[in-house]
């Protein structure tokens, strides 16, 4: 399944504030239910969406290449 640039962008921009919150909220990472959602569901959807973000354009050049 490819992603489309921008839905991934927006995806990790939509995400990452509470990752933000996590880390300068001490009341709220004092919350066991928003700790385990960070830490179980953000961060890994951000991690990977970085990371598409980071390394898509190199992988898709790899995919389309032909080899000699």
């Amino acid at each position: 399944m490819r992603l489309p640039f921008t839905l991934l962008r927006n995806l990790h921009l939509a995400a990452s504030p509470f990752i933000g919150a996590y880390v300068y909220s001490s009341a709220l990472r004092a919350n066991e239910s928003f700790s385990a959602l960070v830490q179980w569901g953000v961060f890994p959807l951000v991690a990977s969406a970085g990371l598409a973000l980071w390394l898509g354009p190199r992988l898709a050049r790899r995919s389309r290449a032909r080899p000699h």
